[in-house]
């Protein structure tokens, strides 16, 4: 399995389902935009998200967040 593979793969299941084109790392930011927007504390969602350092998760440009 090849991350072209895992892409080409959900490219087909998203389009099958009827959804609109979206890659699959736009799910992460989505999850991330939510967990930030219902209050949940930077620290877990970088660890969550795996980043090296909470300042990569502070400082993206999250919708709906402040800073």
């Amino acid at each position: 399995m090849t991350p072209d593979w895992v892409g080409e793969h959900f490219e087909r299941l998203t389009f099958a389902a009827g959804l609109p084109p979206i890659r699959s790392h736009d799910l992460r930011h989505g999850a991330a935009t939510l967990s930030l927007a219902a209050g949940t504390d930077t620290n877990y969602v970088s660890a969550m998200l795996r980043h090296s350092s909470i300042g990569i998760t502070s400082d993206s440009p999250y919708p709906g967040r402040a800073g």
